[in-house]
């Protein structure tokens, strides 16, 4: 593998020799080589994906622990569910906050997400 220098959260590529076989790989770098991240490769159909489909501003995103789903909180007061590979398709809408969406985390086992919003209530 070819070795690399890139700042923190800058995306690069990265040639990769197998044998005969000559492939090239995005990878994502974030934070800093000397502390010891990690790189980390992507499923992604393309090396940058817009996400749309809110109404208003996103203030929150998050992975699922497993890294199969990605959620986005928003003024919109939705949280959109995508899925993290592919074409990063949405496939629900999770509605029932009066104002926008601040925050939000998923549950250990990927089955819950805790949203906090600016109506003073957790979702």
């Amino acid at each position: 593998m070819t070795e690399v220098e890139a700042p923190p959260s800058k995306r690069f590529r990265v040639e990769d020799h197998d044998d005969d076989s000559h492939q090239q790989q995005l990878v994502s770098f974030a934070g800093n080589r000397d502390t010891g991240d990690v790189i980390r490769t992507s499923s992604l159909a393309q090396p940058t994906m817009k996400l749309s489909g809110h109404a208003g501003s996103v203030y929150s995103l998050a992975y699922d622990p497993l890294g199969e789903c990605l959620c986005s909180g928003s003024f919109d007061m939705t949280c959109l569910l995508w899925n993290a590979s592919g074409d990063c398709e949405n496939f629900n809408v999770l509605k029932g906050h009066k104002n926008a969406i601040l925050d939000l985390t998923w549950s250990n086992d990927s089955e819950h997400i805790c949203t906090a919003s600016a109506d003073h209530h957790l979702g």
